[in-house]
């Protein structure tokens, strides 16, 4: 049986324990079905516990100190709106520089003469009472009479680098532009904590504001006239609603159609539209139009 009272430092130390304890005990694999099943169960409530123990949250401002590490990031109107999972990049572990293996310096780039063996790669160690004269290598230079004064491009010099690893985050509901998000470096398995300020990327159309979703649009005034149904955007793509809402005053109010909140409600989209009349109409067009309204005028009901 496998053992439950663990403790786990990252989600990936509690994935990789579940993953080894599945191979051995799948019934595909010759395992107990029993002990699978409780194992499942055991998995979904540790990873609950842990992310419940390490949340993200909506800071208001980030500490003065602290091992963390401060980004911007960029949410589209519909990742803020929808939430779900945004992919990121953090930093991993340290490893030495395959560029320079670790030595700092680019590996054909300009040397100069070593100034502790004056470039003969050697020094001379004299003992007096001996009488005896020993060469070593170069502690400097390692023997090669030349030090590379370039720093690697790769790691700038440091022989280290932090790789760098994609992970997903769980976006909140309810950012607002210049909100701060804390990720504890646990959930992300990192050496830092990340602290990300929201950024809302510009739309064409979809705007925030005051948890509802302004979609902005011009409809032409042919369309309202000749259309029964007009095509707008709304989150869950395009979508057709009667001509006649557009004869009313703007906006147009869509109850429950707007923003995920944080309550788990959702706010309204709020459609935001203008009648397109051109400013030049072609002097056929101009005819047809009004001969169109006399029989408009001449009709009974009018």
């Amino acid at each position: 049986m496998f053992q439950v009272n663990l403790n786990f430092s990252s989600f990936e130390e509690i994935k990789q324990y579940f993953r080894e304890q599945a191979k051995k005990l799948h019934p595909d694999k010759g395992g107990n079905r029993e002990e699978f099943l409780v194992l499942l169960n055991w998995y979904q409530r540790v990873l609950e516990k842990f992310k419940e123990k390490h949340k993200i949250e909506v800071v208001n401002k980030c500490p003065l100190i602290g091992n963390y590490f401060f980004s911007m990031l960029e949410l589209t109107v519909e990742e803020i709106a929808l939430g779900g999972k945004k992919k990121i990049k953090v930093f991993g572990e340290e490893i030495i520089c395959p560029s320079c293996n670790g030595k700092g310096k680019k590996k054909d780039g300009l040397t100069k003469t070593c100034g502790f063996c004056k470039g003969s790669g050697s020094v001379e160690i004299i003992d007096k009472r001996r009488n005896i004269t020993t060469y070593l290598n170069c502690p400097y230079c390692k023997g090669q009479g030349t030090l590379l004064i370039e720093n690697c491009e790769n790691c700038k010099g440091k022989g280290k680098l932090r790789i760098q690893k994609e992970v997903y985050i769980d976006i909140p509901l309810g950012l607002k532009e210049g909100d701060i998000i804390f990720i504890p470096k646990e959930r992300i398995d990192s050496y830092y904590d990340l602290y990300l300020e929201v950024s809302i990327a510009p739309h064409p159309y979809f705007s925030l504001k005051n948890n509802n979703l302004i979609y902005k649009c011009k409809i032409p005034f042919w369309e309202v006239i000749l259309k029964k149904e007009i095509t707008i955007y709304t989150l869950e793509g395009k979508e057709s609603i009667s001509s006649k809402l557009f004869t009313n005053s703007s906006p147009i109010v869509i109850k429950g159609r707007g923003p995920f909140l944080k309550d788990g409600k959702r706010g309204d989209l709020l459609i935001d539209f203008q009648i397109y009349i051109p400013e030049k109409i072609p002097f056929k067009a101009k005819n047809l139009i009004f001969e169109a309204v006399k029989i408009i005028k001449s009709q009974e009901e009018f």
